[in-house]
């Protein structure tokens, strides 16, 4: 079958699994009732911040449980009926879901953008903000569909928002307690570090939350190549271990 129609099946596919999931559209629903009631209080800026921070989590939600529900259930013996080479299917998936990823935020950036342009803040600044927030998506969606091959019922989503809860946990902790802590807060916000010490600590910061990318304090060239970096390295692996994928044998 042709690349393109393997790859109009995997998105027919992904969609009917992603319309489902009652808890991805709950949060999106979720989501825009929070920003809605920002912006009705008439905080439009912090609505629009509070968008382009917490968009990319949506990448993370699609890609819940996206390979082992299908690798278990045999599924893929359907892919194989249809003459598809089903670790090309799987891989594929990533692709599918970085589509959907876009055109959910774009649909949702549609109204800021209008909103700025009304209220006459428009700056070229806010696609760059949205751009970084599509590749902390992209970053999201490959780390979740990375672990995905070998954890399933969600533990994909639950391990990087439970390891990130903790970093920001960390952080409170150290703000409240330890002096060294506030001068850690203060290198995150400005994203100037001083010496190679603060260049690794900040390095360290984005690959747990690439979300702050969206700010203008992380324009450094260098954190957006490491995200890139990690990126492929993430697709890398992805590949190497479908490559070595069998479907068992009844």
């Amino acid at each position: 079958m042709p690349a393109f129609s393997s790859l109009k099946f995997n998105f027919y596919v992904l969609w009917k699994k992603i319309l489902r999931r009652k808890f991805f559209f709950l949060f999106l629903a979720g989501f825009i009732l929070f920003l809605a009631l920002f912006w009705w209080q008439g905080d439009f800026t912090y609505a629009r911040r509070f968008f382009f921070y917490l968009f990319p989590y949506l990448f993370l939600l699609m890609a819940q449980d996206i390979f082992r529900e299908e690798i278990d259930s045999g599924c893929l013996e359907n892919v194989l009926f249809l003459q598809l080479n089903f670790r090309r299917y799987l891989f594929e998936k990533n692709l599918s879901l970085l589509f959907l990823g876009i055109v959910f935020s774009c649909l949702l950036f549609l109204p800021f953008l209008i909103g700025s342009i009304i209220r006459q803040e428009f700056s070229w600044s806010l696609f760059f903000s949205f751009f970084m927030g599509l590749l902390a998506g992209f970053y999201y969606l490959t780390l979740a569909t990375g672990l995905g091959l070998k954890l399933r019922a969600g533990s994909n989503v639950l391990v990087v928002i439970v390891v990130q809860v903790f970093l920001f946990l960390s952080l409170f902790v150290g703000l409240t307690s330890l002096s060294s802590g506030r001068d850690l807060i203060d290198l995150l916000l400005s994203a100037s570090p001083q010496n190679s010490r603060e260049k690794l600590l900040l390095f360290f910061f984005v690959a747990f939350w690439p979300n702050a990318l969206v700010s203008r304090s992380y324009s450094s060239l260098s954190l957006r190549l490491e995200i890139l970096f990690l990126i492929i390295i993430f697709l890398g692996l992805q590949a190497w271990r479908l490559s070595r994928l069998e479907l068992k044998r009844e």
